[in-house]
């Protein structure tokens, strides 16, 4: 800025004035956090593979920031970023069945199906209602686990994801289920089954990487997979799914999204789909993309694998984990016993929502479903506190589910 002699003159008359322009200019200055959101600026950049803006950490105990990585993520993504400062859109802050309680019902066409046989209506009313049938979408007892299929799929992931090692991967013991993604991308689980010396206490189902645009909720899972691994002990049976929508995450744009463009978090068949969920997408959410539904509940493969696994599995909770709001939400039929926190991250109830996991397992199968949000999307939670939040989760578990007496009486 350039000042006449007048000006000048006038400064050092009035002193006061000076005074006053160099704070108002001072206000004016981008903030520090603007700053490190220059993509020029690499001084924060911690070690790993991401080759983006950098970005604040603060959620992380500084002496622990060493331990941090990036995941792989491009520059010209055009995805949310973990950090952005933009509040919440409306569908992740208002309760949906508060919000759209006087919409009237707006029929939906069902355009899928099993099968064109006339006595298929039933069996697909069954499954999407969790009853006892034969019938399933993809789930196969007989399904084929390539070794090089394994091998191969393991490098995509460990090529995409800075925290996940192709040897993480390989030793997590991944089987295929018979399902694959839309894009046809095998659908794997990895399984910690009851130990002869122990009755466990119930099933855990623990899901990563629904939304593919959240990258550390795929690399956590496989770190507690690593866990298992060393420290499995038979308290519970574990069913874990680190990678729900591989033609999300795998692609060098990630995508919240499916590859058929469904957000799988608002495609489970919640018993309010066929009245809520496109309206809900058409007025809450302005028909965003990122949160579209489907055109009718379980629609999309990973969500028929999902619903498969819920009703041949049966688990008696479910983890689920999401990024980047940095809380604790849980869905169940008896708040009460909501976890305060895991780790560092603290209850914070988001509500729930058309389609949405929560809803459907939740409330409507009253599945106890812990939503854990890490804070990025992007950067990686130290070890140290992966594990504590792996821990806590333990110790709820413990306190909570224990279907012991309930499995003896049924034998």
């Amino acid at each position: 800025m350039i000042l006449s002699a007048r000006s000048l003159h006038l400064f050092s008359v009035r002193p006061w004035l000076l005074t006053t322009l160099c704070l108002v200019l001072a206000a004016c200055q981008p903030s520090q956090d603007d700053v490190n959101s220059n993509e020029g600026n690499t001084d924060t950049f911690i070690r790993g593979k991401l080759n983006t803006a950098p970005v604040n950490i603060d959620l992380y105990d500084s002496d622990e920031a060493d331990e941090q990585t990036f995941e792989v993520q491009p520059a010209s993504n055009n995805v949310q970023d973990s950090d952005s400062l933009e509040e919440p859109s409306a569908d992740e802050e208002l309760l949906a069945d508060k919000e759209l309680s006087s919409i009237k019902q707006q029929p939906t066409e069902n355009t899928d199906s099993l099968s064109s046989d006339s006595s298929v209506p039933t069996d697909r009313e069954n499954l999407l209602a969790g009853k006892q049938t034969d019938a399933r979408f993809c789930l196969s007892d007989t399904a084929t686990n390539s070794a090089n299929s394994v091998l191969e799929d393991c490098r995509r992931i460990s090529k995409r994801l800075a925290s996940v090692s192709f040897e993480a991967c390989t030793s997590a013991n991944l089987k295929a289920v018979g399902c694959a993604s839309n894009d046809g991308f095998p659908l794997y689980v990895t399984d910690f089954p009851p130990l002869k010396s122990r009755t466990p206490h119930g099933r855990i189902l623990v899901i990563g990487g629904t939304h593919g645009d959240e990258l550390t909720s795929v690399s956590v899972v496989f770190r507690w997979i690593e866990k298992l691994n060393e420290f499995h002990s038979g308290l519970f049976h574990w069913r874990i799914a680190p990678l729900m929508n591989p033609d999300g995450v795998l692609p060098k744009e990630a995508t919240r999204v499916n590859g058929n463009g469904v957000d799988l978090n608002r495609n489970m068949p919640s018993s309010d789909w066929h009245e809520k969920a496109l309206l809900y997408w058409n007025e809450k959410t302005n028909q965003d993309p990122r949160k579209y539904p489907g055109a009718s509940p379980a629609s999309e493969p990973e969500s028929q694998w999902l619903l498969d696994e819920i009703n041949e599995f049966r688990p008696d909770a479910i983890i689920s984990v999401h990024a980047p709001y940095g809380i604790v939400d849980f869905d169940a039929l008896q708040l009460n016993t909501a976890p305060k926190s895991l780790g560092k991250l603290r209850l914070n109830m988001l509500g729930t929502y058309p389609g949405s996991l929560g809803n459907f397992a939740g409330i409507n199968r009253d599945i106890p479903v812990i939503t854990l949000e890490l804070p990025h999307s992007w950067v990686m939670p130290s070890q140290a506190e992966s594990t504590r939040i792996w821990e806590d989760i333990v110790s709820w578990l413990k306190k909570n589910i224990d279907t012991r007496d309930s499995a003896s009486q049924q034998n």
